[in-house]
């Protein structure tokens, strides 16, 4: 009787040591359980829009209000958001990655399927025909769908989760599956609930530039800075569309030439300052945790600030227009609020008089490389602004869309910010620079043009290949980037992400 309960007890030891040593794996049998919790953390990214040749997407924003994993069993389990509210431009997603929430509660066992609620899908796009530069006049469409709540069955799923495992899942959004166009580039419907509109991959990404330990990359979290660890140290950042996110710095932390430009020191203590706006990227760690790669403050106040892609060549030197992917809400008396829908064009003036006058535009370059002749910066009037240009104007004035009258606003600065485009890759120079084309036809270029990278501090980042060197002709590229007038110069990206799908 002795021997037999000794027997049963080693074998109940090595069952339970099997279970913990097990990783993310298929499986068809079984259902939630099995004793324990694991750590599940969640990000979104979106696939380029190659199917869909010469297609101007200005903008795709989609709701995000539920993940739920259900167990090989039928069980539910919820995944909660980083923000009740989470809105998301799409086509940003094309090289960055959204974080969207940590569970550190999901019950070991076998998942059958993870389901993700979507709602209010709002596409703004525009046509033009190649070699023409910036959106046909008058073309500038939004068009809306339906909420729908698509489930992922397919690879990893089923999937088994062991106690104490710390798990992470890219959900994939497939913009060329939810979208109907036609051949004049005129998309006419958008469907949430279309086959294979989602899919799951796990992370880290089979090669990338991560090191270990690290999930994704974050980039280019924007938003008001509403509290400060200096013990940490950690910063944690309010945005208007995503929640707040929470960064820990470390030795490896890069503080952005604008500190030195704010006559901020290069320090988390003297650059990181509560009120600030200020643009964030880091990386998702494998416990959920973010750490903080650059830290980059936009300005010192807190303020009302509009980022968008530009439309078309200003034929104005105080008027252009953009279309509104990311906002930034002052902490008091916002001139904004609620009245601005990402995704909405808005006619933007730079006024010369009464005050405020403009001041001299800049480039948040974040320290990567740019042309040494910078056709951007010093500029007050739109003579550097080309279509396909993202930047983000700080709003003196502002008034909402009325029917079919657009929204208007004043600004009195503007920083050039980063563009996400695809393309495919025409050659390769490692590690200085590659050239890529095939881009969408409003941005009018017809021919090769160069992507500068950077090797320094900070350097591009990778995803989908380690490095520069793994590049291939003809492969499809989603780069963002910085993006100057190409009639101003030779050079007209400088790439801080670069993801090969």
């Amino acid at each position: 009787m002795n021997f037999r309960n000794v027997l049963a007890s080693l074998l109940c030891i090595c069952a339970i040591s099997l279970v913990s040593c097990s990783g993310p794996k298929s499986s068809s049998s079984g259902g939630g359980g099995g004793g324990g919790t694991a750590t599940l953390s969640l990000t979104l990214t979106a696939a380029p829009l190659t199917p869909l040749p010469n297609t101007n997407l200005l903008s795709f924003i989609v709701d995000v209000n539920t993940i739920t994993l259900t167990s090989s069993s039928g069980t539910n389990v919820n995944i909660p958001l980083n923000a009740t509210s989470f809105s998301v431009d799409l086509t940003k997603l094309q090289s960055d990655s959204a974080f969207l929430g940590t569970s550190s509660t999901v019950p070991a066992g076998s998942y059958a399927s993870i389901t993700v609620s979507l709602s209010n899908p709002v596409v703004t796009f525009c046509t033009q025909t190649a070699s023409n530069t910036g959106c046909a006049s008058g073309s500038v469409t939004k068009i809306s769908g339906a909420a729908a709540a698509p489930k992922i069955t397919t690879t990893p799923f089923p999937l088994t989760i062991s106690a104490n495992q710390k798990v992470g899942l890219a959900i994939n959004f497939n913009m060329a599956n939810a979208l109907t166009v036609n051949t004049s580039q005129v998309v006419t419907s958008v469907n949430l609930a279309a086959s294979n509109v989602l899919n799951a991959g796990a992370l880290p990404p089979a090669a990338s530039s991560l090191a270990t330990g690290q999930l994704d990359f974050v980039g280019d979290v924007t938003g008001v800075v509403t509290a400060i660890n200096t013990a940490t140290p950690s910063v944690t950042v309010q945005t208007a569309t995503s929640g707040s996110l929470t960064a820990i710095a470390n030795s490896s932390t890069i503080f952005s030439p604008n500190c030195a430009t704010f006559n901020l020191s290069l320090t988390f203590s003297s650059c990181v300052v509560k009120g600030d706006v200020a643009s964030l990227d880091m990386v998702l760690n494998s416990d959920g945790t973010l750490t903080l790669v650059e830290y980059d403050p936009l300005e010192t106040t807190t303020g009302d600030w509009i980022e968008g892609i530009i439309t078309s060549t200003p034929s104005s030197p105080t008027q252009f227009q953009l279309v509104a992917n990311n906002l930034v809400l002052s902490s008091t008396s916002s001139l904004i609020g609620s009245a601005l829908p990402l995704g909405s064009p808005v006619n933007i003036t730079i006024p010369t008089s009464p005050q405020p006058q403009p001041q001299p535009f800049a480039v948040d370059t974040k320290g990567f490389v740019i042309p040494s002749a910078d056709p951007f910066t010093g500029r007050t009037d739109t003579s550097a602004l080309a279509p396909g240009q993202t930047v983000a104007a700080r709003i003196t004035a502002f008034t909402a869309a009325s029917g079919s009258t657009l929204a208007t606003a004043s600004t009195n600065f503007l920083f050039l910010r980063f563009t996400r485009v695809t393309g495919t890759v025409a050659s390769v120079a490692p590690p200085n620079t590659f050239t890529i084309q095939s881009l969408p036809t409003f941005f009018g270029l017809t021919t090769p043009v160069t992507v500068q990278l950077s090797t320094g501090s900070p350097s591009t980042l990778f995803d989908g290949v380690t490095s520069s060197s793994n590049l291939t002709v003809g492969s499809t590229v989603s780069i963002s980037t910085l993006y100057f007038a190409p009639t101003l110069t030779p050079i007209p990206f400088s790439a801080a992400k670069v993801r090969v799908p």
